[in-house]
């Protein structure tokens, strides 16, 4: 009796220990979002299109029957928070590969601690700024310095806007290249720059702004916030009186529902430019589109486009690092891809020396809604 207690707890402990190998065989990727505070916006549709992406994954077989164990978390858009959640993504979680977090600041806040601990990290940030580390800080997003021209070449051939009024975030890396980028290509194309204003992410009131770019009698004003402070800022300047005939030109910081919503028909004619639009007539569009409804209930806006297509890169590399990846092959994998199908931009992405490549689509507002522009 005794020794056949003892077999069954011999098979006992066998089959545990088979499930804990099983479990340590699903591969460890963490999600750093800005799922609440100033950056939600983005960050919680980043958060649902990831999700939605590893999930569909899964289903398909994952990598070589391994799934993708995604932990996610909230850095509540605080640089602190981002920094506590990746120590402890490549501690605790044991990451093989880190998304986000979602802002070029806090990305850049992180960089040193994801080379310094030799973990991959693909975020969101637009800034070239969060590859200077080194090697282990990687990206799916182009520069400012690739779509900006693509608006200043857009308003000097296809508006008569000329002379025009800068108003940006001091505080955002990010939207600083944008705007630089932007202001060399409208002067390199025979445009005037009028003014640059500087703003914090914290201000609210733009009535003495709005008071000076009256007196300005200028074009357009090109506004690189985020997206509810562009809002105020388009508002405040149509009640100081402002014509209609001046533009609004933005990031795609203003490329959001909330910004239409709160605007209404002050944004009409407001010209920006986005990595995705709804209704894009290719198959992997129309599928992530349908699914992404169906999932959370709502239309994909340019953050969700824009998750997704960051996921479809992350796994494309997981997959090409294959079953247990290391880090190292993960950073290695990532290297190696090529030609991935994206929702975003001309559909396929690609980079070179961690500068990534794929298009924009400049949009304007028509009806109240971002749609791709004439």
């Amino acid at each position: 009796m005794q020794s056949i207690r003892r077999i069954r707890g011999l098979l006992a402990a066998a089959l545990l220990s088979l499930g804990a190998v099983a479990q340590a065989q699903d591969i460890p990727v963490v999600s750093i979002q800005a799922v609440t505070g100033a950056a939600a916006f983005a960050g919680d549709p980043y958060r649902k299109a990831i999700r939605l992406a590893v999930d569909e994954f899964n289903q398909n077989g994952g990598v070589g029957g391994q799934k993708i164990n995604l932990i996610e978390r909230d850095n509540a858009s605080d640089k602190g928070q981002a920094i506590n959640l990746a120590n402890q993504a490549i501690d605790r979680d044991r990451a093989v590969l880190v998304l986000g977090p979602s802002t070029s600041t806090d990305s850049a806040t992180v960089a040193a601690i994801f080379n310094d601990r030799k973990t991959p990290n693909l975020s969101f940030a637009t800034s070239d700024v969060v590859l200077k580390p080194g090697p282990w800080t990687l990206k799916y997003q182009q520069a400012p310095s690739v779509v900006s021209p693509l608006v200043a070449k857009y308003v000097l051939e296809k508006t008569p806007a000329r002379k025009i009024a800068i108003v940006y975030d001091r505080t955002n890396e990010g939207l600083i290249e944008y705007k630089n980028a932007f202001r060399d290509a409208i002067k390199a194309g025979g445009g005037t720059i009028a003014t640059e204003e500087a703003v914090v992410t914290s201000d609210s009131n733009f009535l003495p702004l709005a008071t000076k770019l009256k007196s300005m009698d200028v074009d357009a004003v090109y506004i690189a916030t985020y997206g509810e402070q562009s809002a105020n800022i388009v508002l405040q300047l149509r009640q100081a009186g402002i014509p209609d005939k001046v533009r609004y030109i933005g990031t795609i910081a203003m490329v959001f529902q909330k910004f239409l919503t709160m605007t209404g028909a002050a944004s009409e004619g407001a010209i920006a430019v986005s990595d995705y639009v709804a209704g894009i007539d290719r198959p992997q569009n129309k599928a992530f589109e349908a699914a992404y409804k169906a999932r959370w209930g709502e239309e994909p806006d340019n953050w969700a486009g824009s998750a997704y297509s960051l996921a479809q890169v992350a796994l494309a590399t997981l997959k090409q690092a294959g079953p247990n990846p290391t880090r190292e092959k993960v950073l290695k994998a990532y290297h190696e891809i090529h030609d991935v199908p994206i929702v975003c931009g001309s559909g396929v992405w690609n980079q070179k020396d961690r500068v990534p490549s794929y298009g924009a689509i400049v949009l304007t507002v028509k009806n109240g809604k971002f749609v791709a522009a004439p």
